[in-house]
């Protein structure tokens, strides 16, 4: 039994998906249908074709019955290619019912055959066993490939005499069966090896984009987050706001209690920031001791409130400083967008400007930049 109980957890580690997270994994089967959705058409053609190709086969094999087996055989290429450009024009479908459409027609045209042909034929079973195996590249999920049970249990009955023998019945059960493990191995160890490059090439972009020490993003994905946020507001016509924070007398922090502590009042202050604000906000640290705050949707009134929030919120932090607590405060500058501002760089001057105004006047505070018309040039 431990052998057993051994040989299925070696098989788990090897086939199951690596450890992800809900969200990754919406983001993965997102990213798996992308890229396989533009192969549903090749792979049903391919399958057609080569099921077609037979016909040469089963001449070879059984003269006897070519006339039949041509017909079943093209007749369902056409019909198998006819489904196929309705379900494509069908709203609402996905890639994996497409996809598990086709492979059920495809395999179904080949029932068909084995009718025709009678259960004496030699040409049944190939067929059959080739549409199985045209799974790996048809079926999406290693759990599709289970349908593949049900279409052996449909299928061995029809490869069977008439009057058949317990060995005949043996051997047809154990050729599917052996046909159904490897396709549905095959296919869990492709997506098992999609699933990790997946993870593999998100962890780099998240270490491409993340800020190492808070865990906000980077000054790179602030960056492509402005520009992608000052495109959805121009194309929704919703107002967007940005403020920039500044840590006060960080520089003080970190002469008087070392860089240690300078790196824990960093971490604090950002997941401080990070509670008090929307998942829809982006908010990122964008220089030593100084983050950025988009929020899209909010014009300045309610940005105002949500700033105060977190002006406060940072004021009451208590750090653990070498047997005692210290505090810091955080001083803004906030702007909005207004139809003058052609790309994120204006925005920024502004809110930078305000937030230089609110060191000027003594820090902790939040300062709104005047309008782009009210400025002095």
């Amino acid at each position: 039994m431990n052998a057993i109980a051994s040989f299925f957890a070696g098989a788990r580690a090897i086939f199951a998906l690596p450890a992800m997270s809900e969200q990754e994994l919406v983001a993965f089967r997102r990213a798996q249908g992308e890229v396989r959705d533009p192969l549903v058409v090749p792979t049903v053609v391919a399958a057609v074709l080569m099921i077609a190709g037979f016909v040469g086969w089963d001449q070879m094999r059984d003269p006897g019955h070519l006339g039949p087996a041509a017909s079943v055989r093209l007749g369902g290429g056409v019909i198998v290619l006819l489904l196929l450009a309705v379900v494509r024009h069908v709203r609402g479908l996905s890639f994996r019912v497409q996809a598990l459409l086709m492979y059920c027609a495809i395999y179904g045209m080949q029932v068909a055959i084995a009718v025709a042909l009678g259960a004496d034929s030699p040409l049944q079973m190939p067929g059959l066993l080739i549409v199985m195996f045209f799974g790996v590249i048809a079926l999406p999920r290693a759990s599709d490939s289970l349908v593949n049970i049900v279409l052996a249990a449909i299928s061995v009955p029809l490869v069977l005499p008439r009057h058949p023998h317990e060995a005949d019945v043996i051997y047809e059960i154990a050729h599917f069966a052996t046909v159904v493990a490897l396709v549905w191995a095959a296919v869990a160890l492709l997506e098992r090896l999609a699933a990790q490059s997946f993870a593999y090439h998100s962890r780099l972009q998240r270490e491409a984009s993340t800020d190492a020490l808070t865990g906000l993003h980077n000054r790179r994905e602030f960056e492509s987050g402005m520009v992608r946020e000052m495109e959805r507001a121009r194309r929704m016509h919703v107002p967007l706001s940005l403020a920039i924070l500044d840590i006060d007398f960080f520089k003080r922090i970190n002469d008087q209690h070392g860089h240690d502590i300078g790196d824990a009042v960093l971490r604090e202050v950002a997941a401080t920031l990070q509670r008090h604000i929307r998942k829809s906000d982006l908010l990122a640290r964008i220089g030593g001791e100084e983050f950025a705050l988009v929020m899209l949707g909010t014009q300045p009134p309610g940005a105002w409130v949500v700033l105060e929030r977190l002006r406060s919120a940072v004021a009451a932090l208590r750090i653990p400083a070498g047997g005692q607590e210290i505090g810091c405060t955080i001083s803004i500058g906030i702007t909005d967008r207004v139809d003058t501002d052609h790309d994120w760089p204006m925005l920024y001057k502004r809110a930078d400007g305000a937030l230089y105004e609110a060191k000027e006047r003594g820090r902790n505070r939040v300062v709104e930049a005047a309008p782009p018309e009210a400025v002095l040039v």
